[in-house]
C-alpha cells in the first residue's frame, strides 16, 4: 500500500511551481508591460529608467551569495514568507512614486529581498527531494514562470488599459503574497529529512547513474560554466525591452501582450520540454539545440516587421528564460561533486545575475542611441554562437 502513494516529493515540485509563479514569474515576467505606461506618463528615456532592473539585478546578485548559508531547515519558512511580504509592500508602493530616483530606491530594496527568494532555493529544494526525474520536476517548476505569464499578461493588459497601470501593480503585488504564504508555511519541505522521508529515486536507474557520473572540481570547469551560463543570462534581459521594441513598430498593447505572452507560453513549455529531454539526453545537447532556436528569434526580430514571425521569435526566444532556469542546477548536477554544487550554483547565480544586469543596461541605452533594437538583436544572435561552441568545449571536458 505505502509504495503505491505519490511520494511527497511531487506536492514539493508543486510547491516550487507556485512559488516560482509569484516570484520570477511576476517580478521578472509580468512587468514589462508597465514600462511604456510609466515611461509615458513621467517622460524619463528608456535608458533611464532600464537602470532600474540594472540596479535591483546587481543587488540581487549580492543576497544570492547569501542563501546557501542563510537558508536552513529551522528558518527557510520564516525568511521565505518575511522577505515575500517586503518585497509585495515595496513593489506596490511604486503607485506613488513621480521621480525616477524613487523607482531605483524600490528595485535596490526589491532586488535584496528578491535574492532570497527566486530560483537558488528552489533548484536546492527540488535537489534535495529528487535524485531521479529532477530535471523533468526542475523543468516543470521552473515553467511555472511562463505560465504566469501566459495567464497575467493579457489580465495585465486589460487592467493597464481599463483601469491604469497603478491598478495593475497593485494586483500583482497582493497575488505574488497570496501565493507565496500558504505554500510555504503549509505545504513546502526544505529537505526530506525535515519529513522523515527519503528522496524520490527511481530503483532501476539508482544504480547505472551513479556508475556513468563523471564529476569534477576543476576550478577552470567552474569559469567555463559561469561563462556559458552567464551568456545565457544576459541573453535573457531582453525580456524586459520586448513591449517597448513592439511599441517602436508601431503596434498598439494588445499586440505587445500577445508576443509577450507567447514569450512565456515558450518559456512554461520550453521548461517542462527541456526538463524532460535533459533526464535522457543530458544538459549539453539540449543547451545546443535550444541555442540555435534562440539565435534564430533573434533574426526574425532584426530582420522582420511580419506578425507571424515576430510571435514566432517570441515563442523561440522564451525558451532562453527556459535555459536559463534549469542549467545552472543541471550542469551543477552532471558537473560537479555533490558537496561542490551548492556553492557553484549560488557563486555561478550571482555572477551570472550581475553580469546580465549590465548587459540589460547596454540593450537599453543602445535603443537610445540607434534608435533601434536592431544592433543589439545581431549581437545577442553572435552570442548565440558562442553558447554553443563553449558548450561543446565543456562537454568534451567531463
Amino acid at each position: 500500500m505505502k509504495e503505491n502513494k505519490i511520494h511527497y516529493a511531487w506536492v514539493i515540485m508543486i510547491c516550487c511551481f507556485l512559488l516560482q509563479a509569484a516570484t520570477t514569474g511576476i517580478y521578472n515576467n509580468c512587468v514589462s508591460l508597465y514600462t511604456p505606461q510609466i515611461l509615458a506618463e513621467f517622460g524619463f528615456s528608456n535608458g533611464a529608467f532600464a537602470l532600474c532592473m540594472t540596479i535591483r539585478s546587481f543587488i540581487s546578485s549580492f543576497s544570492l551569495i547569501l542563501v546557501s548559508r542563510v537558508f536552513s531547515q529551522k528558518t527557510y519558512k520564516k525568511i521565505y514568507v518575511v522577505c515575500a511580504a517586503l518585497c509585495s509592500l515595496i513593489f506596490v508602493s511604486q503607485i506613488y512614486y513621480t521621480r525616477l530616483w524613487q523607482w531605483y530606491l524600490e528595485n535596490a530594496l526589491l532586488g535584496f529581498f528578491l535574492g532570497f527568494i527566486l530560483t537558488v532555493p528552489l533548484i536546492t529544494m527540488i535537489q534535495n527531494w529528487f535524485r531521479d526525474s529532477s530535471g523533468l520536476a526542475l523543468g516543470v517548476a521552473m515553467a511555472a514562470s511562463g505560465l504566469c505569464g501566459v495567464v497575467v499578461n493579457p489580465l495585465s493588459s486589460y487592467m493597464i488599459a481599463n483601469y491604469g497601470w497603478r491598478s495593475g501593480i497593485v494586483m500583482l503585488g497582493v497575488l505574488c503574497f497570496v501565493l507565496i504564504a500558504p505554500t510555504v508555511l503549509f505545504f513546502a519541505g526544505w529537505t526530506p529529512e525535515e519529513k522523515g522521508m527519503k528522496p524520490y529515486e527511481s530503483s532501476k536507474k539508482k544504480e547505472a547513474a551513479e556508475e556513468k557520473e563523471k564529476l569534477s572540481d576543476s576550478k577552470s570547469l567552474i569559469n567555463e560554466t559561469i561563462v556559458l551560463i552567464t551568456i545565457i543570462y544576459c541573453i535573457t534581459q531582453y525580456t524586459y525591452s520586448i513591449s517597448v521594441f513592439i511599441d517602436s513598430l508601431g503596434y498598439d498593447v494588445f499586440f505587445a501582450a500577445t508576443v509577450t505572452s507567447f514569450i512565456m507560453m515558450g518559456n512554461l513549455l520550453g521548461k517542462v520540454l527541456l526538463g524532460s529531454l535533459v533526464d535522457r539526453y543530458g544538459g549539453f545537447k539540449v543547451t545546443n539545440i535550444t541555442t540555435a532556436l534562440i539565435g534564430l528569434s533573434f533574426l526574425f526580430f532584426a530582420l522582420t516587421r511580419s506578425k507571424i514571425l515576430l510571435i514566432l521569435g517570441g515563442l523561440f526566444y522564451g525558451m532562453s528564460m527556459s535555459l536559463a532556469s534549469l542549467l545552472p542546477g543541471v550542469l551543477a548536477k552532471e558537473c560537479f561533486y555533490p558537496d561542490l554544487r551548492g556553492a557553484v550554483m549560488s557563486k555561478t547565480t550571482s555572477l551570472a545575475t550581475l553580469t546580465a544586469a549590465l548587459f540589460y543596461l547596454l540593450v537599453s541605452y543602445s535603443y537610445d542611441v540607434f534608435g533601434s533594437f536592431k544592433v543589439s538583436f545581431f549581437l545577442a544572435a553572435l552570442m548565440c554562437i558562442v553558447t554553443v561552441i563553449l558548450s561543446r568545449k565543456i562537454e568534451k571536458q567531463i
